[in-house]
C-alpha cells in the first residue's frame, strides 16, 4: 500500500495561521462593547465607546424610554471615529459641577425621558433590576424610589462616563463618551446616573490602558478638547438652571421634578456654562493631544430678580462648539456666553 501523502510543511504552517486569525477576529467581534464603528479587542479597558444621541449601545438594559417631545431637535450628524487614540486619562477633559447653570438642557414642562416606563421595564427582568442597583450602590428594593427622585434632562455637551451593558447576568462595563443632545437621569448632585436611550446606570469615568482605540459610532464635531466630566456639585441642589432646547431661554427644574413644576426664569444667571470652544488653526491634529482648562469657581445663580417679562436671556445660552465650527451642530440657537459655572441650588 501507498503511503499517504504528507503535506509540505509550509502548508501546514499556513493553515494553522489561518485558525488562529479566524479565532482572533470572532472573539474580537464578540468582545465589543459599542455598536457600530471599528472592532474591539477582548480588553474593554482600553477602548472608548463613542454613543450618538439614539445609540442604545451593547447588551442595553431596557428598551429605550427618551422621549421624543423632550428631545434635542437637531444632533450632530453620524461620522466615523477619529483615527487617532483617545484620550487615556477622564482628567484631560473639561470638569464642571454637575450643579452648573446651563450644563443641561431640556423642554420646559417636558420630560426627557419616561422614568415610570423605566421603572416599569425593570421591574419585568429581576436580573437587570438587580444589576443596575448594585451599580448605582442603591438597595434593591429603594429602587423605584430612588429612580423617581432623579432628574431628567438633555446633555449641552460630550460628556465621558463608564457606561454599562447587561450580560451574563451582570453589569458589563466600558468608557464611554455621550454625544451632546442625549437624555439622561441626573441625580441630586447633578451628576448623570442613567442613560434613557439603553436604561444603563451611569458611574464616574475611568482611566485607559492598554492598546487605547475608538469604538462605537462617532459624531461631526467630536473633540475630546470639548468633552466634559461632570463631578458632584458640593452639595445636594434642588434646582436644576436649564436651557430650553426648543425656545432657547432658561427655567428651573426641581431635582426629581415631574411634568408643570419647570419655572420659567426672568433673567439669565452670571457666568453661565459655556462649552470649550472650536481649537484654533495650528492646534495638534491628533485630538489625544488637545489642550484642555477649567472653568471658573461656580458662582450662586439667583432665581429672582429683574428682567424682561418674556423671559428672553439678555446672555443668549452657551452652546457646544459655538458658531466657529460649521461641522457641529448646535444644541440650541443664539450667540456663546462667557465661561465658568453657577450651581443652581436654591438658598
Amino acid at each position: 500500500m501507498r503511503p499517504t501523502p504528507r503535506l509540505p510543511r509550509s502548508a501546514h504552517l499556513a493553515g494553522v495561521a489561518a485558525v488562529a486569525l479566524a479565532l482572533s477576529v470572532s472573539a474580537a467581534s464578540c468582545a465589543a462593547p459599542g455598536q457600530g464603528g471599528r472592532a474591539s479587542a477582548a480588553d474593554p479597558s482600553a477602548e472608548l465607546v463613542l454613543q450618538p444621541v439614539a445609540d442604545r449601545g451593547h447588551n442595553p438594559f431596557t428598551p429605550s424610554t427618551a422621549t421624543p417631545d423632550g428631545a434635542d431637535p437637531s444632533p450632530s450628524p453620524t461620522a466615523s471615529p477619529p483615527d487617532s487614540a483617545p484620550p487615556a486619562d477622564p482628567g484631560r477633559h473639561q470638569s464642571v459641577s454637575g450643579g452648573t447653570a446651563g450644563l443641561y438642557g431640556g423642554v420646559r414642562n417636558v420630560p426627557s425621558c419616561d422614568i415610570d416606563r423605566q421603572i416599569a421595564f425593570l421591574g419585568r427582568d429581576p436580573d437587570k433590576q438587580a444589576a443596575l442597583a448594585q451599580t448605582l450602590r442603591v438597595d434593591e428594593a429603594d429602587l423605584p424610589g430612588y429612580m423617581r427622585e432623579l432628574t431628567t434632562v438633555l446633555l449641552r455637551a460630550d460628556t465621558r462616563v463608564t457606561g454599562y451593558g447587561f450580560a451574563d447576568d451582570e453589569a458589563t462595563a466600558y468608557q464611554s463618551v455621550m454625544q451632546a443632545g442625549s437624555a439622561v437621569l441626573v441625580d441630586d448632585t447633578g451628576v448623570p446616573r442613567v442613560r434613557c436611550a439603553s436604561g444603563s446606570p451611569l458611574t464616574a469615568p475611568e482611566k485607559l490602558s492598554g492598546n487605547l482605540r475608538y469604538g462605537g459610532t462617532g459624531w461631526r464635531g467630536y473633540r475630546p478638547s470639548r468633552t466634559v466630566v461632570v463631578t458632584p456639585a458640593k452639595q445636594a441642589l434642588s434646582k436644576l438652571v436649564i436651557v430650553d432646547v426648543s425656545t432657547n431661554l432658561w427655567f428651573e427644574r426641581p431635582v426629581g421634578g415631574r411634568p408643570g413644576e419647570d419655572r420659567k426664569l426672568a433673567q439669565p444667571p452670571p457666568n453661565p456654562f459655556a462649552p470649550p470652544s472650536p481649537e484654533p488653526s495650528g492646534s495638534p491634529s491628533s485630538p489625544s493631544a488637545e489642550p484642555t482648562k477649567s472653568p471658573g469657581e461656580p458662582t450662586e445663580v439667583p432665581t429672582d430678580g429683574p428682567g424682561t417679562e418674556s423671559g428672553q436671556p439678555s446672555t443668549a445660552p452657551p452652546l457646544p462648539g459655538g458658531a466657529e465650527d460649521p461641522d457641529h451642530e448646535r444644541v440650541s440657537a443664539g450667540a456663546s456666553a462667557g465661561s465658568g459655572g453657577g450651581d443652581a441650588s436654591a438658598r
